[in-house]
C-alpha cells in the first residue's frame, strides 16, 4: 500500500495546538472581517437579474458584446466569454429580468391614467409577472390605444387585449419577453455575427424578491446542516466531541467564504451546494480521526493521557487523510482547469474546502476535543466537591 509517512511515524501534533488554534483564529477573524467589509459577489441566484448565454456565428471580443448590450438598453451588462474559444459563446448578466420593471412603472402609471384609468400603480404591475399590466377604465377604450400609449413611451412590440374579469372594463397589456428583446436587439446591433434564431443559447431569470428569499433559504439550511451535525456527533461518539466537529466546520466555511469574498467569485446555488460539500468532506473526515481515537482509548492504546492517545490516532491516521485529500483534489483541479461556467465556479469552492477540511480536521477538531474532556472532567469534579461538602442532617432522636 503506497504511503507517505513510514508506519510508526510520531508527529507531535498535539503539542503544537495552540499555535495551530491561534492561526485558525486569525484566519477565520480576517474572513470574517473581509466579508463583512468588502462583501460577497453576489450571482443571478441570489439578487435577481437575468444570465443569458449568446452564440455568434464568428469571432467577437468582449467589448464588442459589450457594447452592443448597452445599445440595446443593457447598460450595467457584465460580459465574459463562456465555454471553448472555438464555440464563440458569452455569458450576459444583468439586473433587469424583463423589459418591464418597478423604474418604468411609473410612466406606465402615468400614460394609463392619462387615459381615465383609476387604478393605483401598485395594482397595475405584479414583479412575479413583470410582462404584463392589468388595468381597468370607466368606459370601454379601444385596445389600440392603449397599444399607441405604451409605444409612445418607448415599448416596443405591445400587445393589448379586454379581458372578462369581474365587472368593468378590464384590459390586460402584454410587453414583449425578455427574450425576443434579445434576440432582436442583437441580429440589429450585430447582423453578420448573430443569428436570431440560435445565437440564444440559454437564458436563466430570477427576480429580486426570490434571489432575496434564496439567499436567506442557503443561510438557513447552512446553519440548519451544521446543528444537525452538532446533534449527530454528541449521540454517535460523546458531547465532548461535537464541539470540535461543529467548530472545525465553521472554520472551514468561514475561511472559504472569506476566500471567495478576497477574489470576489461569484456567489450562486452552485457556490452554496459546494460549502455544503465541503461541509459533508471535512465532516467525513473529522469522524474517521474521532472513530481512531474512541478505538485507541477504549483499547488503552497510545497511553492513559487522552493527549498521547489522540497524537498517536493523528498519526494513524495521517497517511489516509492526506492521500484521500490529493485524490480529491487532482480529480477536482482538472475540473476547474478544463471545466467552464457554473462547474468551474464549484470546483473551485471546492477546491479551497478540500485544503481547508484536511487541516481543520487534523489540527482544529482534535485539539478542541482536549479541551472539552478538560472542561468535562472539571465540571465533574466540581460537583464531586459540592457533593462532597453538602451537610448531612442527623435524624432527630425518638422521644
Amino acid at each position: 500500500m503506497f504511503q507517505i509517512f513510514k508506519p510508526g511515524t510520531k508527529f507531535d501534533i498535539v503539542g503544537k495546538q495552540k499555535i495551530l488554534l491561534i492561526f485558525s483564529a486569525l484566519l477565520v477573524t480576517a474572513s470574517i472581517v473581509l466579508v463583512a467589509t468588502k462583501g460577497l459577489n453576489y450571482g443571478i441566484d441570489f439578487k435577481g437579474g437575468s444570465d443569458i448565454i449568446l452564440k455568434f456565428k464568428k469571432d467577437v471580443t468582449n467589448q464588442d458584446v459589450r457594447e452592443a448590450a448597452s445599445r440595446i438598453g443593457f447598460e450595467d451588462a457584465s460580459v465574459q466569454a463562456f465555454g471553448p474559444a472555438e464555440d464563440n459563446q458569452f455569458l450576459v448578466q444583468t439586473k433587469e429580468v424583463s423589459v418591464m420593471n418597478e423604474t418604468k412603472l411609473d410612466a406606465v402609471a402615468a400614460a394609463l391614467t392619462a387615459l381615465g384609468s383609476t387604478d393605483a400603480k401598485e395594482d397595475m404591475w405584479d414583479i412575479n409577472q413583470p410582462d404584463r399590466v392589468d388595468v381597468s377604465f370607466p368606459s370601454e377604450i379601444d385596445p389600440k390605444t392603449l397599444v399607441s400609449s405604451m409605444e409612445g413611451i418607448g415599448f416596443k412590440a405591445v400587445e393589448a387585449e379586454k379581458v372578462t374579469r369581474g365587472t368593468g372594463n378590464n384590459y390586460v397589456i402584454r410587453f414583449r419577453s425578455l427574450g425576443a428583446k434579445v434576440q432582436e436587439g442583437f441580429a440589429k446591433e450585430m447582423p453578420d455575427a448573430f443569428d436570431p434564431s440560435t445565437g440564444l443559447s440559454r437564458m436563466e431569470t430570477v427576480g429580486a424578491r426570490v434571489g432575496g428569499q434564496l439567499r436567506e433559504d442557503g443561510i438557513t439550511s447552512l446553519l440548519l446542516s451544521l446543528l444537525a451535525i452538532l446533534i449527530y456527533i454528541a449521540i454517535r461518539f460523546d458531547i465532548r466531541y461535537a464541539p470540535g466537529a461543529v467548530l472545525a466546520l465553521f472554520h472551514d466555511v468561514a475561511i472559504s467564504m472569506g476566500i471567495i469574498s478576497l477574489f470576489q467569485m461569484e456567489v450562486s446555488l452552485p457556490t452554496l451546494a459546494s460549502i455544503l460539500t465541503i461541509v459533508g468532506y471535512s465532516l467525513n473526515d473529522t469522524i474517521v480521526v474521532f472513530d481512531r481515537i474512541r478505538e485507541n482509548y477504549t483499547a488503552g492504546r497510545g497511553g492513559s493521557d487522552l493527549r498521547s492517545i489522540i497524537n498517536t490516532s493523528l498519526n494513524e491516521t495521517l497517511n489516509r487523510t492526506i492521500i484521500t485529500s490529493m485524490t480529491t483534489f487532482l480529480a477536482v483541479i482538472v475540473i476547474v482547469w478544463l471545466g467552464s461556467g457554473l462547474i468551474q465556479s464549484f470546483a473551485t469552492t471546492l477546491l479551497i474546502g478540500i485544503v481547508v477540511g484536511t487541516y481543520s480536521s487534523l489540527f482544529i477538531a482534535s485539539p478542541v476535543l482536549i479541551v472539552m474532556d478538560r472542561w468535562v472532567q472539571n465540571q465533574q469534579a466540581a460537583k464531586k466537591l459540592r457533593q462532597s461538602q453538602s451537610p448531612t442532617i442527623e435524624p432527630s432522636p425518638e422521644v
